[in-house]
C-alpha cells in the first residue's frame, strides 16, 4: 500500500520557494501544514467511519492537494488512491487506507521537522 515514493521530494518545496519567491513563506507554509495534519487525519477517519462519502472525498482531495504542495509525495499518493476507493462507493476498502495515512503523515512529520528544525 504504502513506502514506494519519497516522503518528501525537496524538489517541490524549492518550486514553491520559486513562485512564492520567499523560502521563509514556505518554511511557514510547511509550520502550518504540520500544525492541521492531526485534524486533517481525523476529519478522514470520522468521514470513513460514519461512511459518510462526500466528506470523505472533500477531507482526502484537500489532503492530497496540501500534501503535494509541501513535497510529501507518498502522503499525496495514498490520498489518492483512498479517494479513488471512495468515489468508487468502497468504503470499506477506503477505510483500509486509514493506517497508511497515519504511517505515511509519522515518517512526514519527522522529515518536516528535521528540515524545519534549523530555522
Amino acid at each position: 500500500m504504502t513506502g514506494v515514493l519519497p516522503i518528501i521530494e525537496l524538489g517541490r518545496l524549492e518550486a514553491l520557494a520559486r513562485d512564492l519567491d520567499s523560502w521563509d513563506d514556505v518554511l511557514d507554509f510547511a509550520g502550518k501544514f504540520l500544525q492541521l495534519l492531526p485534524a486533517r487525519l481525523g476529519a478522514i477517519t470520522a468521514a470513513l467511519q460514519k461512511d459518510d462519502q462526500e466528506a470523505a472525498h472533500i477531507a482526502l482531495v484537500s489532503l492530497a492537494a496540501s500534501s503535494g504542495a509541501v513535497g510529501a509525495l507518498q502522503l499525496e499518493h495514498d490520498a489518492r488512491l483512498a479517494d479513488q476507493e471512495v468515489r468508487a462507493g468502497r468504503m470499506g476498502e477506503a477505510r483500509g487506507w486509514s493506517p497508511g495515512l497515519r504511517d505515511d503523515a509519522v515518517k512526514l512529520k519527522a522529515a518536516l521537522e528535521a528540515l524545519l528544525r534549523p530555522f
